[in-house]
């Protein structure tokens, strides 16, 4: 049974062709919406990352900020004797600069002003 209308028989094929193309649009436009909420949510963890990265940086560097502070205010008699514990045990000193005594003489100024003048670290 057929309905009376006053659509002629092209015109509802391109209606329906309308709605397919309008599917059609609205399923890429879905895809692109879910591929750019991943993208997202990947930027929002890496962000997350970068914040938490920031903050131990942070805390780090005040935390290096107080030991610099610190050893600075020592006084050169417990300086020294820390630098007599930092030698190695053994009887051979080496001249290697990242071990005592070397390395006590790159750190400020002030340590190797104290380790210079210590003829027993030599």
């Amino acid at each position: 049974m057929s309905f009376p209308t006053n659509n002629h028989p092209v015109e509802g094929k391109s209606i329906s062709a309308i709605v397919s193309d309008r599917e059609q649009q609205l399923d890429t436009v879905l895809r692109d919406v879910s591929a750019l909420e991943t993208v997202m949510v990947g930027i929002k963890n890496l962000h997350q990352s970068l914040v938490e990265q920031r903050h131990k940086i942070i805390q780090s560097k005040l935390l290096h900020i107080g030991f610099m502070s610190v050893a600075g205010r020592l006084p050169t008699e417990i300086l020294s004797q820390i630098f007599h514990y930092s030698l190695p045990e053994h009887e051979y000193l080496s001249p290697a600069l990242k071990q005592a005594p070397m390395l006590l003489t790159s750190i400020c100024r002030r340590w190797r002003e104290v380790a210079v003048g210590m003829p027993s670290l030599w």
